[in-house]
């Protein structure tokens, strides 16, 4: 602040001695043409330059994919440049190995297992086949004994009981009327008793037969054909019962089978995902660029963790071994200061150079600007200078980049057509007003004028100024001025960093214009 009211009061007594010094008429001399400026009216090209540091838009990490820990047999050097897929680590296939063949013996008696369960599924269904037959054959058999025994033996045989009744009835009838005529033949005396008795024992055996016969039909109807029946319906009702119990244990053993032919196919399944994945950690136990960069150990953003990077460290699964910036696409990382942040939009062209390769040219376009400035300063707390982080994204080139380089980017933000447009260093600010000191016969005369967009170089004029009329490039208002002031005494305030543009030094260095105007 001190030094603010110096100057502010340096300034007003310089000015206040410029106008009322007695040999005031010494400064209508003509000013020198070389701290002239001629105000013309051309294309201003209004452009922001920043410088930023060249990065890589994408970084791949190279990982292992690998189960448990294990360690590196061959690692690549540090910082060399490497193409995609070539191999840039090896690590101990040892056990991947080991397992690998576990797996594949594993699959041979499961393979084994699975033959064996097949052809145990064959014979069932044979078998099932077989026995399903056999029990429907006897079944079949059970139905034409009832209908045989029912239909022809029982009616069969109750005709021979019927038969032998009859018999039976006829020898009684003939035995009973026998012995009535012998024993009326022996009242008469005419045969002897002996007779008589033979008669009645012939009738009492008639009786016994005729009772028998009697009681064989009676049992036979009674006894025999129904407990024959019951036991042909119980026959049948074993073979059907045979048939439904073969077709369900057939059924049941089958699909047991079925069942332990299912889970060695799942196992055997099974046995083979673990092949592929042991055939895959052994095919990762080799890992190859996934994209051309130069390499970098470990992972930038976990440094802790480089120590493990190096040939015979142990790493484990999802381990970041190296990362590799694709250099195929770069980017140009800026802060940009909040006084410029408005004019910038994702989309806008602009130029890159490098030191690295003088005289080179990159066309490339502002992909990213932040929304949230970056107001951390470098020792950790806030800093007053609010910056965006800005984004200027390269297409891929013959020429690679590498990555941590600096860069100086000029961000093309539009062309003002026709405009009016004088050095920064002509216009002066105060109070919030804009002057410029325009060259007469009579000396230099301050003039309010109203200014727009600007540049590094030059800053457009709305009004105040005419076409062809010359403004000094220094303020005579200060202290020791008169002649071509140096970068240091310009006094010029920039309101706006605007950055020049080709179109704009071209008409600074023009017929007319001061040779210091392009500066």
């Amino acid at each position: 602040m001190n030094k603010i009211l110096l100057t502010t009061v340096v300034g007003l007594g310089g000015g206040a001695l410029f106008w009322f010094w007695p040999s005031h008429d010494a400064a209508a001399a003509p000013t020198p043409e070389r701290d002239l400026y001629t105000v013309r009216r051309a294309d201003l090209e209004i452009s922001l330059t920043e410088n930023g540091t060249m990065v890589a838009k994408e970084s791949q990490k190279v990982t292992s994919k690998i189960k448990g820990e294990s360690k590196i047999l061959f690692l690549v050097e540090e910082g060399k440049q490497v193409e995609q897929d070539e191999v840039v680590c090896k690590i101990d296939p040892t056990q991947a190995q080991s397992q690998l063949e576990q797996v594949q013996l594993e699959i041979l008696q499961t393979e084994a297992n699975l033959k064996t369960a097949r052809t145990e599924l064959d014979i069932q269904t044979v078998e099932n086949v077989a026995t399903l037959t056999k029990a429907k054959t006897a079944l079949d058999r059970a139905q034409k004994e009832i209908e045989k025994y029912r239909d022809g033996q029982a009616p069969q045989e109750r005709s021979k009981l019927e038969v032998a009744l009859k018999d039976a009835e006829t020898a009684f009838n003939r035995a009973e009327k026998n012995l009535e005529d012998s024993k009326k033949l022996f009242e008469q005396n005419y045969i002897k008793k002996s007779e008589v008795e033979d008669h009645q024992i012939a009738y009492d055996r008639a009786v016994v037969q005729k009772k028998g016969a009697q009681s064989d039909l009676n049992m036979f109807d009674k006894y025999t054909f129904p407990m024959a029946i019951t036991d042909l319906d119980t026959k049948l009702a074993d073979a059907e019962r045979e048939v439904s119990t073969a077709e369900k244990r057939g059924e049941s053993t089958l699909g047991q089978k079925s069942v332990n032919v299912q889970q060695v196919e799942k196992r055997l399944k099974v046995q083979q995902q673990q092949l592929k994945e042991r055939q895959e950690d052994l095919e990762n136990m080799t890992l190859k660029a996934p994209c051309p960069g130069i390499v970098v150990y470990g992972n930038p953003h976990e440094p802790w963790y480089r120590d493990r990077v190096k040939v015979g460290g142990q790493i484990y699964g999802n381990f970041t071994v190296m990362t590799i910036p694709d250099l195929r696409v770069m980017q140009v990382k800026l802060q940009i200061h909040e006084a410029d942040i408005s004019k910038l939009k994702v989309g806008q062209k602009a130029t890159v150079t490098t030191d690295s390769y003088p005289g080179l040219q990159l066309a490339g376009e502002v992909t990213k600007i932040a929304s949230v400035a970056s107001s951390n300063s470098d020792w950790g707390g806030q800093s007053e200078v609010k910056k965006f982080d800005v984004e200027v994204t390269l297409p891929a080139g013959d020429v690679q980049m590498r990555p941590g380089i600096s860069a100086k980017v000029q961000i093309h933000i539009e062309t003002r057509e026709k405009a009016l447009f004088v050095p920064l260093q002509s216009v002066f600010a105060e109070d919030g007003v804009h002057y410029c000191h325009v060259a007469t016969g009579e000396g230099p005369a301050r003039r309010k004028v109203q200014v727009g967009t600007s540049n590094d170089t030059y800053i457009e004029v709305l009004d105040g100024l005419a076409d062809g009329e010359k403004v000094l490039l220094y303020n005579p208002s200060l202290p020791g001025t008169g002649s071509s002031p140096s970068d240091a005494d310009t006094g010029g305030t920039k309101e706006t960093e605007a950055k020049p543009g080709k179109e704009a030094a071209a008409a600074a260095n023009s017929p007319g214009a001061s040779p210091k105007s392009g500066s």
